[in-house]
């Protein structure tokens, strides 16, 4: 089969999409779905290679597949780790944190299988692992691992080259609309969207049915030469309904597991067999022939973009200064993701470059002996000297701990130090009661909820907060007299409405709430506002705090959904924290999110001020 023009033309397409996705989400929230025109054109276009072997020699090897699938992979993805991990040195440890096991996982193919165990999330953002991208060529690589071995055993029961062939069509088709089944139930059904996005056998279907789009084109007779227009037609509908999926699926929404990423597999299909019947038509007409050229150069660097804007995307607002606007990230990234990728792209077609080294003169070999020495040096380094867990981590924990211990103190204090069955009766009872009124009004309760009810009898504010407010605990109950905080990991707005009528039913909900639970959560509404004031009643005041979750991940929509939810009640005020952090990074960590003891203090005046005012 010759060289199909317009393949790589479905590469730029699809890396086009994921790095729109990942450097502006709000824009386009469902590029990631472009991930499957990439599975779908690897498995055809590795399935064509192989069909063309078995055809010619009734056989393939095994090793010398991996080997060459190897070699193509590997590479690049050596230089992005080596390269990111030295980049790593100028930034804040702790975005390096459990770097070792993410570089294990990058460099053996097997970053998914990590994210699974460890229950890692695709759209984490508290300190991203930079080499997560990976997860995509763990997949490719594990089905070339285990697909030829699929196909040796047609090879070896059946009678004819053809008659392998076809079986492993077959047997591709029922493997795909299996994996299929399983991204259904798993992503949409089972609200487990990582499991099956990061496992083999859930995100295979694109791969096998690219692969038995290959044996259908085999056994499917050359297109004559034609005119007609509809294959084009057919291209631009596919590309057009592609790209209206990606701006309009979520991550977080079943349906991209139930419709998008299926649609996406069967959409590239179409896409594919358009290219393969406007060969004839592309080769007659200069002009198309010519703008098709064009995209497929720039799709002949899909691979190394798709490596290398990651880890810039996570390292850049580490190295640029912080008035730097995000479509200046956006710039910097994209323009060195073109200069790496088209440097590693032109050395990658010199065809004999252990010859093309040793023509060298030896004062050039030893120079570049030396710099891949050290830049193996200088990563190694980096990932050693990597910290465990981060500052972060370790402050969310001592403030955890320290609220777990004042809990203990003042059950023990109000029982008069009985005995410890009596005060785990108790706080299992107040538990009970507040799990029958969250089954009653079909909220869930926070364990952190239940028990700080039964000790904040004294105070006047009440802070309903996530991660961020955790960190600043102390820094608010120091600051604001009669306070307490009521904060918890990763708690989204949704979790609001339930905590307060947990308070409110116990009779200890104070007169001023705050609530910080907009870093999570994007897509904040005015009704979903209106419900949480109506859950305590009209004689609360309440202060929205806006949020800030670094430059790369704009909050600004439901910021100001919030202001003007507030804007329009007398009893709600707005604490803007994005105003105070969006151009001041040193008051937090290396995530841009949570807070340094600076940053806590901050936090703590911002709201304080706003009592105070409100006075």
């Amino acid at each position: 089969m010759s060289k199909l023009v317009g393949i790589n033309s479905l590469r730029f397409f699809a890396i086009a999409f994921i790095v729109t996705y990942h450097l502006f989400n709000t824009f386009m929230p469902g590029g990631f779905l472009a991930v499957e025109i990439f599975f779908c054109l690897s498995g055809f276009l590795v399935m064509s290679k192989l069909i063309r072997e078995i055809n010619s020699t009734g056989d393939f090897k095994y090793f010398a597949f991996i080997r060459s699938r190897f070699l193509r992979l590997f590479p690049t993805l050596l230089i992005c780790v080596l390269l990111s991990l030295i980049l790593g040195i100028f930034t804040n440890p702790d975005i390096l944190t459990g770097i070792r096991l993410n570089t294990l996982g990058a460099l053996t193919f097997s970053t998914n299988i990590i994210q699974i165990i460890l229950g890692g999330s695709y759209e984490n953002t508290f300190l991203p692992n930079i080499f997560q991208h990976t997860w995509f060529l763990a997949i490719m690589f594990q089905f070339y691992l285990l697909v030829p071995i699929l196909i040796k055993c047609f090879i070896k029961s059946c009678a004819s080259r053809k008659g392998a062939i076809r079986a492993s069509g077959i047997a591709l088709f029922v493997l795909g609309i299996s994996s299929m089944i399983l991204m259904v139930c798993y992503g949409g059904f089972f609200a487990m969207p990582d499991r099956a996005y990061f496992a083999l056998d859930s995100h295979m279907a694109a791969l096998c049915l690219g692969s038995a789009f290959a044996v259908f084109k085999f056994f499917k007779p050359r297109t004559p030469r034609t005119v007609n227009r509809k294959p084009l037609v057919g291209l631009i509908v596919s590309a057009a309904i592609m790209t209206v999926f990606a701006f309009q699926f979520r991550y977080d929404n079943p349906l991209s597991f139930i419709i998008g990423l299926p649609a996406m597999s069967v959409l590239t299909l179409i896409a594919l067999a358009c290219i393969i019947r406007l060969q004839n038509n592309i080769r007659e007409r200069r002009k198309t022939m010519n703008v098709i050229r064009i995209f497929d150069s720039l799709g002949n660097l899909a691979y190394g973009i798709y490596l290398f804007h990651w880890p810039l995307y996570i390292l850049l607002p580490n190295l640029l200064p912080a008035d730097t606007a995000p479509w200046g990230y956006a710039f910097i990234n994209i323009l060195i993701c073109f200069i790496v990728s088209t440097a590693i792209y032109k050395t990658s077609q010199i065809k004999n470059p252990r010859r093309e080294f040793y023509k060298m003169r030896r004062p050039a070999r030893i120079l570049y002996a030396i710099v891949a020495l050290a830049l193996v040096g200088v990563a190694s380094f980096t990932a050693i000297r990597a910290p465990k867990t981060s500052s972060i981590a370790e402050q969310l924990s001592t403030a955890a701990n320290k609220n777990s211990e004042s809990l203990v103190e003042e059950s023990a204090a109000k029982s008069d130090y009985i005995s410890a069955g009596q005060i785990l009766d108790e706080t299992m009872s107040v538990f009970g009661t507040q799990l029958q009124l969250a089954q009653d009004s079909k909220v869930l309760p926070a364990p952190s909820g239940s028990l700080a009810a039964s000790s904040s009898s004294t105070a006047n504010v009440l802070v309903i907060g996530d991660s961020v407010t955790l960190g600043a605990k102390q820094a608010i109950e120091a600051t604001i007299a009669k306070s307490y905080v009521d904060a918890k990991e990763n708690r989204g707005i949704e979790t609001a409405r339930g905590l307060i009528a947990n308070y409110g039913a116990s009779g200890r909900l104070p007169s001023i709430i705050v609530v910080s639970l907009a870093t999570n959560y994007r897509d904040i509404t005015e009704s979903m506002l209106q419900d949480i004031i109506n859950i305590a009643g009209r004689n609360h005041k309440f202060i929205l705090v806006t949020a800030y979750a670094g430059p790369l991940q704009p909050r600004e929509k439901q910021n100001a959904t919030i202001k003007s939810f507030a804007a329009k009640r007398s009893n709600v005020y707005v604490a803007d924290w994005w105003e105070v952090a969006h151009d001041n990074w040193s008051l937090m960590y290396a995530d841009h999110i949570h807070l340094n003891p600076s940053g806590r203090q901050a936090y703590a005046n911002l709201v304080s001020n706003v009592i105070r005012g409100m006075r």
